[in-house]
């Protein structure tokens, strides 16, 4: 047996053990860091060929083990940008070198270029959303990540673009019926924008919708002036001298403007007086008379005086009889507004058309985009008029808060009750945790025993949930590690001994020559 080497035995565990106290020193020193994992100090024999007779002895070496992939507990905050890990994965940051590393330290805070860093100073990544598909991911590397910021842009404007409308039209009004409603879209900057939808009875199962931005239509649709009227109908010949009955028909002005016509039929000794009248001021008059049969023998048309924006029409009477049957007359006219028809069955539902758009439009610079309204909900029954509707859009706003959802998208609140999806975080996971490299700042790196890193998303399969408002704790067990200090250091001063017996052993083998 060698002197020396139980002198170098006994350095060697020494050794050993001062490597085991570094761990237990690291570990305890760590025990409050978020997303720590321990490290401990794995020993393995060294033994040395011997002889017959004598034996040499060998020593120990240590290695080091991190227990990356044991999970520690949870801590819960109340930000909602703390982040833990419940199962595999590991988070995606970048250092200030610009190289991206792996951690499962999740206390992210927002800062003043509204990146979100943890405490050690790294960046969080993730991909920007998309509502149709998921990014495309790089599987083994970090090409296409991006630094998540919730703060770009600052305040949000989203133009409308789309509504709805639903309601109903009263249809035992009279034709020349008008109501309105209002609804609020935004333009590009975020203005809000009042439209206003008029709706009018034209006919029975036929109504009129226009609407409006500061009393101008922005349907698209084209105006085409009224020329013509026409009526048809019977007129009772055994009515009183006196009796008076009455029609409606809408006409329009040059400017697509509805006007509200009143044929009112007034009996006589000789037949009928025919008035015309625009809302209240009379635009024509005619005299009726009729055979023995019926038939009509006046003149069979007349002209109105124009009125404002609407001209003169020609009005055709050559429908009209005369019979012992009660009156039944109608009136119609040519033309069109700048509204969009609306036709009704005998049910009450809309035939057509199902949706109109409003033409965009240039308002103080901004711009107002066409919007595609479903109007297919519009109903005409005896009811009264009711009308619901809506407009997407949001006005201008600035950001309130980030909310994270359990399969890593990054939602960015607005002040305005508006939340968009911007980003997913990018998760990481190798075959090996364990064997990562760890750095400074409690992240990890790829290294050969490791394997590959491979890309994925939270929830996914091979990756756990992350869990907004919550800490992941180290994993350090103090008591576990006092323990191991105590034995660390009984283990020291043991090895010690061993080198002290031989040196002295070693002292008594020179003091023999004396």
């Amino acid at each position: 047996m060698s002197l020396y080497g139980t002198m170098r035995t006994g350095v060697s565990g020494m050794n050993a053990q001062a490597n085991r106290l570094s761990t237990v020193a690291d570990n305890i020193a760590n025990s409050s860091t978020v997303g720590y994992k321990k490290s401990s100090a794995q020993f393995s024999s060294m033994i040395l060929p011997s002889s017959n007779g004598s034996y040499n002895s060998g020593g120990v070496n240590s290695t080091i083990r991190y227990s990356i992939n044991d999970q520690g507990s949870f801590s819960y905050t109340t930000s909602t940008t703390d982040l833990a890990i419940n199962g595999d994965g590991f988070f995606i940051v970048q250092g200030a070198d610009g190289v991206e590393y792996l951690t499962r330290a999740g206390n992210f805070e927002v800062q003043d270029d509204g990146t979100l860093q943890n405490a050690a100073g790294f960046t969080l990544m993730g991909y920007p959303y998309s509502s149709t598909e998921d990014p495309t991911i790089v599987i083994n590397g970090f090409e296409g990540l991006s630094e998540i910021n919730v703060s770009a842009g600052g305040l949000q404007a989203t133009p409308s673009e789309e509504g709805s409308l639903s309601g109903n039209l009263p249809a035992n009004e009279a034709v020349g019926y008008s109501k309105s409603s209002s609804l609020v879209a935004y333009d590009s900057q975020g203005n809000s924008r009042l439209l206003n939808l008029v709706y009018t009875k034209t006919a029975n199962n036929t109504w009129s919708l226009d609407i409006q931005y500061n009393g101008v239509s922005i349907t698209g649709q084209t105006a085409a002036a009224s020329a013509t009227s026409a009526l048809s109908g019977t007129l009772n010949s055994a009515a009183a001298t006196g009796d008076t009955y009455s029609t409606k028909a809408i006409a329009y002005g040059s400017d697509g403007s509805a006007h509200t016509l009143s044929y009112n039929y007034t009996k006589t000794a000789s037949g009928w007086d025919l008035e015309v009248l625009d809302g209240t001021t009379s635009i024509g008059t005619s005299s009726l008379t009729f055979d023995a049969s019926g038939n009509l023998t006046s003149s069979a048309s007349f002209t109105t005086t124009a009125n404002g924006t609407l001209g003169a029409l020609t009005v055709d009477l050559s429908g009209l009889s005369q019979s012992t049957a009660v009156s039944s007359v109608s009136a119609s006219t040519d033309g069109n507004g700048t509204g969009y028809e609306l036709t009704f069955d005998g049910l009450g539902k809309l035939s057509s058309p199902t949706s109109i758009s409003t033409t965009s439009q240039t308002i103080a610079g901004a711009t107002l985009s066409g919007i595609d309204i479903d109007i297919s909900d519009l109903l005409q029954l005896g009811s009264d008029y009711s009308a619901e509707g809506d407009i997407d859009g949001q006005g201008a706003s600035s950001v309130d808060k980030v909310e994270i959802s359990k399969d890593g998208i990054v939602s960015i609140l607005y002040e305005n009750g508006q939340s968009i999806p911007t980003y997913r975080i990018a998760m990481a996971t190798v075959q090996s945790p364990n064997n990562l490299n760890p750095l400074a700042g409690n992240v990890y790196s790829q290294s050969n025993d490791s394997g590959v890193i491979v890309m994925g998303y939270a929830g996914s399969s091979g990756y756990g949930e992350i869990l907004s408002g919550a800490l992941e704790d180290s994993n350090v067990d103090i008591g576990e590690e006092l323990t191991s200090m105590i034995e660390s250091q009984r283990n020291y001063t043991a090895n010690s001994k061993v080198f002290q017996t031989g040196s002295e052993l070693l002292e008594t083998l020179v003091n023999l020559k004396r």
